[in-house]
């Protein structure tokens, strides 16, 4: 149990050494989601364990299991306007030494107009996107305990403007014998940017989207239900304290100004909530919701669905084939596809 211990150890140490978020950082992108099951269950999962479910190694390195030898899993997402993004992983497991994965995630920004300081159009266009590769390795350390570490080293390129930076994942998850519950912890994002874009002094590195997550997963055994929840942001519990924001544009009036939260709606803005339900092995039917999300991004005068995800996950022969439509904002939806397959189907 040490290695709990010394987990939670640094969740309280955390609370004060790490104070960045929503546009505090470089290097957004890795907390995108990339799995069309994930994003139906509200974005992010920290404790959720399947045998089966390669993806969920991109949230917490731990989930990754010796049961997802010689997996390959796909997604694809198109998200807001012309921004699409993408994550491949492949796993292989070593008996006696443990489970490795390698993976890349991208996100492709579209094509835009060159234009010159007054606006005039110069008639070129310029790309712009991000990429992460993962190197995931996790080992089973203590009766139903794993702990799992994913070195992420990450390329950004906007324009001529070039950044690199080298970022890391550590977790630790549990599951117990029945396979019903299972929980996980995990630091993501621990890193630096070893050079910073062009514009940027070489002294002044911007630091990296620093997350402390805890999830938890139930599955009834006696219904066809899985309810799930996780817990973000957990270094900095105050996301609308207002000295910690550079919006001084706004009024104390304004749907995003913390100054009337009270300490539920400051907990709630830490919590995404996910249920299942699984009429058969075959079929799994997921529903989310994302309180920070909806109050981010919607508009004080309508929040509409913002916040609300779901999907399914069918499994077909010998695929798993997963979609998932997510509300973000008034103005459209984010749909993700995933593609699983375990090769060894195929021999």
């Amino acid at each position: 149990m040490r290695p709990i211990y010394i987990l939670f150890l640094f969740i309280f140490l955390s609370l004060k050494g790490f104070s960045q978020f929503g546009g505090g950082s470089t290097y957004d992108f890795l907390n995108l989601t990339t799995a069309a099951r994930v994003n139906a269950l509200g974005g992010t999962q920290a404790g959720l364990a399947d045998s089966a479910e390669l993806s969920l190694s991109y949230f917490n390195p731990s989930l990754l299991r010796p049961s997802m030898h010689n997996h390959l899993n796909l997604n694809y997402i198109n998200y807001l306007a012309d921004i699409n993004l993408g994550y491949v992983s492949y796993a292989r497991h070593y008996e006696g030494i443990g489970s490795f994965a390698a993976g890349i995630h991208y996100v492709n920004y579209g094509k835009f107009e060159e234009a010159l300081e007054n606006g005039t159009l110069t008639g070129n266009t310029f790309s712009a996107s991000d990429y992460a590769l993962y190197l995931t390795y996790s080992r089973n350390i203590w009766n139903n305990i794993t702990a799992g570490i994913s070195l992420k080293p990450v390329f950004s390129i906007y324009e001529s403007y070039s950044s690199f930076g080298i970022a890391t994942d550590i977790g630790v998850s549990y599951t117990d014998s029945s396979g019903l519950f299972s929980a996980g912890l995990v630091f993501k994002n621990m890193g630096l940017q070893v050079s910073p874009y062009q514009f940027v002094s070489t002294n002044e590195r911007e630091p990296l989207p620093f997350d402390i997550q805890l999830g938890f997963s139930q599955k009834l055994a006696h219904a066809p239900f899985r309810f799930c929840i996780t817990f973000n942001r957990l270094h900095n519990w105050q996301l609308t304290d207002k000295s910690t924001w550079d919006y001084d544009h706004k009024d104390e009036n304004d749907f995003l100004a913390g100054q009337s939260d009270n300490a539920l709606i400051q907990t709630l803005r830490h919590v995404i909530l996910g249920v299942e339900f699984i009429p058969s092995n075959n079929v799994t039917i997921g529903l989310g919701y994302n309180y920070q999300r909806m109050r981010e991004l919607s508009v004080s005068s309508n929040s509409g669905l913002v916040g609300l995800s779901g999907g399914f996950t069918v499994k077909i022969s010998k695929f798993r084939l997963s979609y998932a439509i997510a509300s973000y904002h008034l103005s459209g939806l984010s749909n993700t596809f995933s593609v699983s397959v375990n090769l060894d189907e195929f021999l």
